[in-house]
């Protein structure tokens, strides 16, 4: 998501010139002419040869449908009776202060709300749900303002997975105190950026917008480019079929599996990447008229790629930092890795693989599989990766020649989940969505990244058991890694334990989710994890409560265990409390032998000199991981 600068005055925002109008009015999509728009939402206006998506169908009914199945499709939707979860129909929460009642009329959806405890005439106007934001992980509602298209955030998110409704602000890894994170605006001036097609904020004055968009989601053109020209070119038969029958592409539209490999990488980096402005003018343009980068061309004209750890843009990049302090360690690791999700072309251009000119978004991922069925379309949309890509193909399509010898090679048995390519190479230290998430920085593991920027190594993200000396030793003997300098705690306690309990925000929340995952459970094992996911379910941080839930709930006796990872302090220690002796009195195995390094005693009891002392060094920075 691009930098939001809100130092801009109102006079410096320019108004738009007006739509351009198509040559031919069979290319527009019906519109429904006898009726004005919504006042109250952005709306969908297609601009310069934009056509959207429906008429792309008629010629590309298969490429269509699979993109009608994808998650693109429905990053953002105008709410409607049939896409809004019927839970929200009598919703009644509190939150910082104010009760909020949801309730529905003729198929519409109205939020109210009134300070906490207050009379009944205490309720505010009702502000109707118009838009909402994702469809498979994590939902979040959008109000109307009474300021033009403005929207403002309803407070609660809904997590489809586990069917839970949570404050929006403890969906996201972000300090206990910020409750008030979004303002009004917040979704036209920066989420629009990217969760639609060819979107125009439109800023007019003070808290107003007249934004719109060329169409809610991410559409067939904005993969493709505008397809005025396309179509209109291509009703001529001729060309068509020599189109068909040569080797010359079309140069009337973009497609991103025939461009150059970087063409290709900004066809889908245009969002998934930390990205900013060149300069204002560049922003106010963007925001009046849309972006000018369209798919195929080699640089994204108004803005650029953030790498903290390039010299290029260095003016643009100390104006960043000026602004935000904050602003690389809120995305980065200290090496200059992202450490949030959603902008994997920051991890794909680092990549030494990148370097040969080769490697692309899809060498991995395909936008339109072909012959899959219901099951194999339902994989496919949770991350569209090509068929085979979630396993070692995705690394053996280039370097074939470790086939014949993998073990040699990953010093692990054939077939383990230790001689498995992406879990040493592209391990989960990017998070976002209240899990961790792959790198997609291919890399090597080494124990100087750990100590030297705090991200876990993929080595212990397996062996959370193990001490960062262990991890050392293996490197040292099996790849001549030179082992660095170590600590008495790198040479005793096991490194997710320090990072579980002396670790900022989102490592915690990082090693949390990775107890839960079953490879670190099959290597580290799964005795010892109890008291540690019991302790953290009263973390300060939401995001980190959530985590150690769900990893809880993986383990034996605990599948069916309760939490509402929102409660108050008082709350999170009860539920501490409860699970630690629900661990000890009925699950905990008397003949249980902890490694050496996970700090408990032969009865399963924290060493308390130890976790005291390491809590004690715990990272309190603020963290605002921003996905």
């Amino acid at each position: 998501m691009g930098i939001l600068l809100k130092l801009m005055p109102a006079s410096a925002a320019r108004t738009a010139t007006g739509l351009a109008v198509l040559g031919a009015v069979a290319l527009l999509p019906a519109l429904a002419l006898n009726s004005a728009p919504p006042a109250n939402r952005p709306i969908k206006a297609p601009t310069g040869g934009y056509v959207s998506s429906d008429s792309c169908r008629s010629c590309h009914p298969g490429n269509y449908a699979s993109w009608h199945g994808s998650f693109h499709r429905t990053m953002t939707q105008v709410a409607d009776a049939w896409n809004i979860p019927a839970a929200l129909d009598g919703f009644e929460r509190s939150f910082d202060g104010w009760d909020y009642r949801v309730e529905r009329r003729d198929g519409k959806y109205f939020s109210r709300r009134r300070p906490s405890a207050g009379a009944a005439r205490d309720w505010l106007e009702p502000q109707q749900i118009v838009l909402l934001t994702g469809s498979h992980h994590l939902q979040i509602f959008w109000l109307e303002t009474g300021a033009g298209r403005t929207l403002v955030q309803f407070p609660f998110a809904h997590l489809v997975a586990d069917k839970l409704w949570a404050p929006v602000v403890q969906t996201f890894v972000l300090p206990p105190d910020a409750n008030n994170f979004y303002a009004a605006g917040e979704w036209n001036g920066a989420c629009m950026d990217c969760h639609v097609t060819q979107g125009r904020s439109r800023f007019v004055e003070g808290d107003r917008f007249d934004s719109r968009v060329g169409e809610f989601g991410i559409s067939c053109e904005a993969c493709h480019s505008e397809g005025a020209e396309h179509i209109a070119r291509n009703r001529n038969p001729l060309r068509r079929y020599a189109l068909h029958l040569g080797d010359r592409k079309d140069a009337t539209i973009a497609n991103p599996e025939r461009l150059k490999t970087a063409e290709a990488n900004l066809a889908c980096g245009q969002c998934h990447s930390v990205w900013a402005f060149n300069n204002m003018a560049d922003k106010i343009a963007w925001n009046q008229e849309g972006g000018k980068f369209r798919p195929g061309q080699s640089d994204l004209q108004q803005r650029f790629v953030v790498r903290p750890d390039t010299p290029d843009h260095a003016e643009q990049k100390k104006m960043i930092h000026d602004a935000n302090p904050h602003f690389m360690g809120d995305r980065f690791w200290g090496d200059g890795m992202i450490r949030v999700t959603g902008r994997e072309l920051n991890g794909v251009l680092a990549s030494p693989c990148a370097q040969g000119g080769e490697f692309s978004c899809l060498s991995c991922h395909e936008m339109h599989p072909k012959n899959l069925d219901a099951a194999g379309r339902k994989a496919w949309a949770s991350d569209q990766l090509k068929p085979g890509m979630a396993g070692d193909a995705a690394c053996l399509q280039c370097h074939a020649k470790m086939q014949a010898d993998l073990t040699a090679h990953s010093h692990h048995a054939a077939g383990s989940e230790g001689s498995r390519c992406l879990n040493c190479h592209m391990p989960h230290t990017t998070y976002g969505l209240l899990r961790g998430i792959r790198s997609h920085q291919v890399s090597s593991p080494t124990v100087a990244e750990s100590q030297q920027h705090g991200r876990p190594n993929a080595c212990n993200l397996c062996h959370l058991d193990k001490p960062l000396a262990w991890t050392a030793e293996k490197l040292a003997a099996w790849y001549r890694q030179p082992p660095p300098a170590l600590s008495a705690d790198d040479r005793e306690i096991a490194a997710g334990v320090r990072w579980l309990l002396s670790g900022d925000a989102g490592q915690r929340a990082l090693v949390a989710w990775g107890m839960g995952w079953a490879p670190a459970q099959q290597a580290a094992g799964r005795d010892w994890l109890y008291p540690f996911l019991a302790a953290t379910l009263a973390d300060p941080y939401a995001a980190v409560r959530f985590d150690a839930w769900k990893s809880l709930r993986t383990l034996p006796g605990f599948g069916n265990f309760e939490f509402d990872y929102t409660a108050d302090e008082a709350g999170q220690k009860t539920s501490a409390a409860a699970a630690l002796r629900k661990w000890q009195d009925t699950v905990r195995r008397v003949d249980a032998l902890y490694p050496p390094g996970v700090i408990l005693d032969a009865r399963g009891n924290f060493r308390q000199d130890v976790f005291q002392r390491l809590l004690k060094q715990r990272d309190h920075s603020r963290i605002f991981l921003a996905e």
